[in-house]
């Protein structure tokens, strides 16, 4: 027997989905948080000279909220491999979702560039947007994928 069970209902991929369920919670409880702990962290409270509580605030909030938009659909991905066939429409769909999110994050680390002026910006919006655009092209192996599966399905 292998890590993975053959039809996806255990072993590793369950973990990966209950993994995927943690995260969420914690993005959660941490954006939430995020007004006590970016003082605590930068030392920077509101209304101070160069608004960097409120930068700090901006980026965190959006960044809290993709991040649990994108595990939802990983989430969603996990779950559909648990039912024992990835070959579904419903997984091109979710895969190119997540790659949206991830430009949509990208673009606004490019932006907030401009604003927040530290390296890590422009780390984080080159690896969004080359996490999003690997995202479309999965996207598109399963689309085919799922095309000649209902081409051998029928020729069967």
């Amino acid at each position: 027997m292998t890590i993975l069970s053959q039809n996806g209902k255990g072993g590793l991929s369950r973990w990966i989905e209950y993994a995927l369920d943690f995260l969420m919670g914690l993005a959660l409880v941490l954006t939430l948080t995020l007004r006590w702990s970016i003082p605590a962290v930068t030392h920077h409270s509101p209304g101070e000279a160069g608004l960097w509580y409120e930068k700090y605030l901006a980026v965190l909030v959006l960044s809290g909220v993709m991040a649990i938009l994108i595990l939802w659909q990983a989430r969603g991905i996990m779950h559909i491999i648990n039912k024992g066939n990835p070959f579904v429409t419903e997984m091109v769909r979710r895969l190119r979702i997540i790659g949206v999110e991830c430009l949509v994050l990208a673009a606004f680390y490019f932006l907030s560039i401009f604003m927040v002026t530290r390296f890590f910006m422009v780390v984080v919006f080159v690896t969004f947007s080359v996490v999003g655009l690997i995202l479309f092209v999965f996207g598109e192996i399963f689309r085919q994928a799922i095309r000649y599966k209902e081409e051998n399905d029928m020729t069967i």
